[in-house]
């Protein structure tokens, strides 16, 4: 028993060296990867970048981040994934639609807002994506055409405010707005699958995450803060015919509470999403500069002359 423990403690005791060493590396190298060029993926050159500035604008150097996978330098595919999630959510953007219950006043919910500016931010990357294969395949000057056009800035805009409004949509419906009545196919893809597509897409899209742009997630939770005391204002029902949208929004009751829901999740909830999806951004990148680096330690002990 004793031997036993012992061989327990060390063990223990290996794992967690193990564990150490692990995440002083990635601390590290998130460190030193905010020298990256704005927010530049790098192509493993040996060039030293110019320091890293923080910005919160939305040009970018680099037209591949915006219509390339992570993983693949081959548009078609990314193209053709894009074109398949983005005729997905359209088709429950109808769906919801004609089959749901709420009529009306699903555009008062910040549910579908976020679902609609996620299905328009698909369609647009859609498009980009297909337009730099034509003009590529055509032999055109592809950086002269794309390379910070409204349409690469518009798309930006509306990825990282999806990435920040779905899982806080998510989160706040089965938590908060939830009233037991019931889980049905609208609900689990309007709550759910759009959270799990964001956090897949994350990891497959080239797209860069810059910390500042929580900035625009903060003001995109402002104004719906200000559109909801302004319909209540207008004498505004839900669905259900009370006189609020969302019952934590409900100004008649208590404005010091509600006001308060939106100051929490604007300052607060908006920053720790959009900081975690920065992290899971390095890290995605960091799996990407590895195995690179892996592959050419292979290659080397294959063939030392390469």
């Amino acid at each position: 028993m004793f031997k036993l423990s012992l061989g327990l403690l060390r063990s223990t005791q290996t794992g967690m060296a193990v564990a150490q060493r692990g995440l002083r590396t990635y601390t590290r190298y998130a460190y030193f990867s905010l020298n990256d060029k704005k927010g530049r993926q790098g192509d493993g050159d040996s060039q030293i970048p110019a320091l890293y500035t923080p910005k919160y604008s939305l040009t970018h150097d680099r037209v591949e981040d915006m219509v390339l996978s992570q993983w693949s330098n081959n548009p078609v595919l990314y193209a053709t994934y894009l074109t398949v999630a983005a005729a997905y959510f359209l088709f429950m953007v109808f769906y919801s639609a004609l089959m749901g219950t709420l009529g009306m006043y699903r555009y008062v919910m910040l549910t579908y807002w976020s679902y609609y500016m996620l299905t328009a931010s698909l369609l647009l990357r859609t498009a980009n994506v297909w337009r730099y294969i034509t003009l590529r395949n055509r032999g055109r000057d592809v950086y002269a055409m794309m390379n910070n056009t409204t349409a690469l800035k518009v798309q930006w805009l509306l990825h990282a405010l999806s990435c920040m409004a779905a899982p806080i949509v998510t989160i706040l419906f089965w938590t908060i707005a939830y009233d037991g009545s019931g889980v049905n196919f609208i609900n689990c893809n309007t709550h759910g699958v759009n959270a799990a597509f964001i956090l897949l897409d994350t990891f497959v899209t080239r797209t860069p995450v810059r910390l500042l742009h929580l900035l625009y997630g903060i003001l995109y939770g402002l104004i719906y803060g200000l559109f909801s005391a302004i319909y209540w204002l207008a004498g505004g029902t839900n669905h259900k015919g009370e006189p609020f949208i969302y019952k934590p929004l409900d100004y008649s009751s208590s404005k010091t509470v509600a006001v308060s829901y939106i100051v929490v999740i604007a300052f607060l909830v908006v920053p720790m999403i959009h900081c975690m999806f920065f992290f899971l951004y390095r890290f995605r990148i960091f799996i990407t500069r590895f195995l690179r680096t892996m592959d050419k330690r292979t290659d080397g002990k294959i063939n030392p002359k390469l």
